[in-house]
């Protein structure tokens, strides 16, 4: 089953992410930063229980 094994390896990934932009978040003194970390480490942690990320939902044709 590499398949799953990957996928795991996948969602973790994601979770790790996610949690590094939280402390990024945490650390800096910037409001617009901690603001825009919040949301990237709230779609990767989202993300992590999905195929697509949906990165390009909203680039448009």
């Amino acid at each position: 089953m590499p398949s799953s094994k990957n996928d795991s390896k996948l969602e973790l990934e994601r979770l790790r992410l996610a949690s590094d932009l939280r402390q990024l978040a945490k650390e800096t003194l910037d409001p617009d930063l901690r603001e825009h970390c919040l949301r990237m480490a709230e779609l990767w942690s989202g993300e992590a229980d999905k195929d697509d990320p949906g990165i390009d939902k909203d680039l448009g044709p």
